[in-house]
Order: structure tokens, then C-alpha cells, then sequence
């Protein structure tokens, strides 16, 4: 599935009647895979899940209380989105902190912009 940004079969696919199934390699990267990967894509989607319903028992009493933990649940589904799909983009997400976004450029896999699938992508426009 990470792999489907990359696939010949999608490359002229950004703006086509078929959908966009290929994301357009200028704003997006692919990133490796770190050492504790794997925990901390558990980890954001046990937080997200946990956060989600302490913030619904939290807004029962107290609206504003319930808004610093529905932050905290939508940036850890975030960081589970991101690293499933082992894709991010370059501006970053809404309200998403951009320490996370600079992390996974550290991380980037390069990729020639110049080659011939990009240049045909990016003149689709």
C-alpha cells in the first residue's frame, strides 16, 4: 500500500477522469522506516483512540476542557495516517506541528524530480 504513490500504473494519474491515485511527487515525499517505528505507529493509534474518549467524557462537563485533548487525539491520528502510509507531505497538515514534518524530511527517501514520469506528471496540470 505505501508503494502506491511510486507505482508505474498511477503516474499519469494527477488530474485524470480516474481520480488522483498518484500524489504528485512535488508535494509529496516517502520517508524509511526508523527504529521505533513500529511503537510509535501503535502507540499514536492507541493515544488517538484513548484520547477520543476521554475528550467524549470530557465534553459533557466542560467544552473548552475537551478541546486540548481532541487536539492531542487528531495529531496522533495524524502520526498513525503518516506512518502507515509511510507518505507525508511537504507543507505539512493543518494545525500538525511542524517538528514531526521536519523529523520525517530527515528520514526522505530521494527521488530524481527531473526523470521522465515526474516532468510528465507535473505538465498534467
Amino acid at each position: 500500500m505505501p508503494k502506491r504513490f511510486r507505482e508505474s500504473k498511477y503516474l499519469n494519474e494527477t488530474g485524470s477522469k480516474t481520480g488522483n491515485w498518484y500524489m504528485n511527487r512535488t508535494d509529496y515525499f516517502q520517508f524509511h522506516q526508523y527504529p521505533k517505528y513500529k511503537q510509535h505507529k501503535y502507540l499514536s493509534l492507541v493515544m488517538s483512540i484513548v484520547l477520543f474518549f476521554i475528550a467524549m467524557k470530557v465534553i459533557k462537563s466542560s467544552f473548552l476542557f475537551s478541546l486540548p485533548i481532541f487536539y492531542s487525539c487528531y495529531v496522533a491520528a495524524v502520526t498513525f495516517y503518516i506512518l502507515r502510509e509511510n507518505v507525508c507531505r511537504y507543507r505539512g497538515y493543518f494545525l500538525y506541528p511542524k517538528k514531526f514534518i521536519a523529523f520525517f524530511r530527515t528520514l526522505e527517501i530521494d527521488v530524481d524530480v527531473n526523470d521522465f514520469d515526474s516532468i510528465a506528471t507535473m505538465s498534467k496540470k
